[in-house]
């Protein structure tokens, strides 16, 4: 809706893609169109097709879904001659991806939890980082998202369901795995923009603890952190990893 509202103080015409259950947004839109099912959200040839057929000049992917998907913008652009707003597919490929991301982590040395370095979904891999760092651990979906793809586990019980469901919620059915962390820790998030002559900045903190299935109920600025010195260190380390991409 902030996105919707954004367009018409500029006078641009928008359009707005929905589902029979999904319509609260469309109210803010000049025009609304009707997707076969809430799947076809993440159907790139669908959305493609669509594009194409209304003379859509620009998209803007909303937040979760397809927002992070270094494929849609390439495919849109590639496909169509459409781009979609937000930092290019290039600039996705190294932060949309879980896995790559951590590896831009290390690269910028930032700290990170000891983790796979590659993606997997082989069970006895799994088994064998839980056996060398101890439990809990958490398995992630290397291209999840909106909280998918996302599993805790606690104990050795516990572990082949959860890497069978996180595997069934990657599209690219592949996993990492991290140590947990999970007590006295927070969910900080530092908002960073940057433009195309390599100037990057930060819009501080958001804090996004209160969270029911590993997706944000509640998002706090700034944060309840009262060491602001400890916040600096993240935004710190938030810039130095925009800066690097």
């Amino acid at each position: 809706m902030r996105i919707l509202t954004a367009a018409r103080e500029l006078e641009w015409e928008t359009y707005a893609v929905y589902t029979e259950n999904d319509t609260s947004h469309t109210y803010y839109a000049d025009h609304a169109i009707q997707l076969p099912s809430p799947a076809s959200y993440l159907d790139i040839d669908h959305l493609i097709k669509l594009a194409k057929g209304h003379k859509i000049e620009a998209i803007h992917p909303g937040y979760g879904f397809l927002s992070e998907s270094a494929d849609f913008a390439r495919r849109m652009q590639d496909e169509a001659g459409i781009p979609v707003i937000g930092p290019g597919y290039d600039i996705l490929q190294r932060t949309g991806d879980k896995l790559q991301a951590r590896l831009l982590a290390e690269e910028c040395n930032v700290p990170v939890l000891p983790a796979l370095t590659e993606p997997t979904s082989d069970a006895t891999v799994v088994q064998r980082f839980a056996s060398d760092n101890g439990f809990p651990i958490m398995i992630k979906a290397v291209d999840g998202g909106g909280g998918r793809g996302i599993r805790l586990v606690n104990e050795e019980s516990e572990l082949e369901a959860a890497l069978r469901r996180a595997i069934e919620e990657s599209p690219s059915k592949a996993v990492f795995v991290e140590k947990a962390a999970i007590s006295d820790y927070r969910h900080v998030e530092i908002q960073v923009i940057g433009d195309n002559h390599g100037n990057v900045t930060h819009l501080w903190e958001r804090e996004c603890s209160i969270q029911r299935r590993y997706q944000k109920v509640v998002e706090l600025a700034p944060s309840t952190i009262i060491d602001r010195r400890l916040v600096a260190q993240v935004i710190e380390s938030a810039l130095k990893m925009a800066d690097k991409v």
